[in-house]
């Protein structure tokens, strides 16, 4: 994350630029003003924090390939960035996320498709264009996609993605290789899967997937899921005889809890790279899709102390934005660190970090030890690029907030305040 103080402001750096916060904040606050009329809070990337996250996963697991899970961040401007590096392609779950893809440099084959319900007009587009694979998650969605392949005479290549009733240390919502979970194929469905696949003349099998949850922090998991593996390569040999890849999925856990300086429990990356090297003898690509991991430290959510209400033993200091712009909190119970722009004292007190909205569960932080507050302050809600703008809403008739990148020492808006007249237009029927 390697958020510091200097001079009681607030610095955001990597191994490239340090970003002096109240400086580039005042410059982005005075442009949104002039070019959009907006004040109110936005996301913030940084460009050069997520090159090196890239680098990392790159030079840790050097003989893999990477399929960026575009839900976890999904703007243009940060997939262009993505499609400079040579060994990540992205994983889509819908035909809005392929287009995007596409849209920011991308080549098809570069594309894997998840998800659980795809519909007809997602599985022709993906055909049309010629993506990698579909992960496929059922025999329906076997079904449904020979059905069109065929109809539009299309070679549709797919991988199981198989369910291995595994469970991992994760909040339950986000835990997904449990045998009653609603993804992936269950292991005694797969001799019929191999069946239909065998009878149908536009489907080829080319790979096998399991993906066990996110914010995993152990590589216990992908150790059960690489033995899981290994066994349905020797069992199922005759089966696969065009497999050409193994996917251990993504969910590389981050520190939430990491506030200044860097993250201080990285996922062991090493380690995994070890674990994987059983897998070599049967000769198959080793694929992860990885998407927290890399988006989580580049962002972050940066709102305005509007007022504050003082309590008998703490104060709660009410924000600009809400769960309307970050939802995990009330999601989840996630905790994301919060920080001042500018720090007034060393002194700390207890405050709640609330938003704006007629809910009670909207808020960031309950009876927090922070430095003094002020109305007018800024604070910066950190790790928030991963699932914080992608999961915004238009709740309580609240426009969805602009995105600014961090790049180069400089800064640029990347995605424009939406207005309210936008909201109105989609009604005007």
């Amino acid at each position: 994350m390697s958020f510091r103080y200097q001079e009681n402001q607030l610095n955001w750096g990597s191994t490239e630029y340090n970003y002096d916060l109240s400086k580039f904040l005042s410059s982005i606050d005075d442009e949104l003003i002039e070019k959009y009329s907006y004040r109110g809070p936005y996301y913030l990337y940084n460009a050069e924090l997520l090159k090196e996250r890239l680098s990392l996963l790159e030079k840790s697991l050097p003989t893999s390939t990477f399929y960026y899970s575009v839900k976890s961040l999904s703007n243009i401007n940060i997939l262009k960035i993505i499609a400079q590096f040579s060994s990540f392609g992205v994983d889509v779950v819908s035909v809005g996320e392929l287009i995007r893809s596409l849209e920011s440099g991308f080549s098809p084959k570069e594309i894997v498709f998840a998800g659980v319900g795809k519909v007809d007009h997602e599985i022709i587009r993906a055909l049309q264009v010629g993506i990698k694979s579909f992960h496929v998650e059922s025999l329906q969605e076997i079904y449904a996609i020979e059905r069109l392949a065929s109809e539009f005479k299309l070679e549709a290549r797919i991988a199981f993605r198989i369910n291995p009733g595994i469970t991992v240390d994760t909040h339950e919502y986000i835990t997904t290789g449990k045998d009653e979970s609603k993804f992936g194929i269950s292991a005694r469905e797969l001799p019929k899967a191999f069946e239909i696949v065998s009878s149908y003349k536009y489907i080829k099998l080319v790979g096998l997937q399991t993906h066990l949850g996110s914010q995993l922090l152990s590589i216990e998991p992908y150790a059960k899921s690489i033995s899981f593996l290994a066994k349905l390569v020797e069992k199922y040999t005759e089966d696969m005889k065009d497999v050409s890849y193994l996917s251990l999925g993504g969910g590389f856990g981050i520190d939430y809890d990491a506030m200044l300086n860097c993250p201080n429990a990285e996922f062991n990356l090493a380690e995994l790279n070890e674990a994987i090297k059983v897998l070599q003898k049967y000769n198959l690509k080793i694929d992860f899709e990885p998407g927290r991991f890399i988006s989580a430290y580049v962002g972050a959510l940066i709102t305005n102390v509007t007022y504050l209400k003082e309590k008998p033993n703490f104060k709660i200091a009410i924000c600009d934005a809400g769960m309307s712009e970050l939802i995990r909190p009330a999601l989840y119970r996630s905790k994301h660190p919060l920080l001042p722009i500018v720090l007034h004292s060393a002194e700390k007190q207890k405050y709640d970090i609330v938003g704006p909205i007629c809910e009670s569960a909207d808020f960031f932080a309950k009876k927090i030890d922070l430095p003094e507050l002020r109305v007018g302050d800024q604070l910066v809600i950190g790790n928030a690029g991963a699932y914080g703008s992608v999961m915004s809403s238009n709740y309580n008739t609240r426009p969805l907030v602009p995105e600014v990148l961090l790049h180069d020492g400089k800064f640029s808006i990347i995605r424009k305040p939406q207005t309210y007249q936008d909201l109105l237009d989609l009604e005007m029927v």
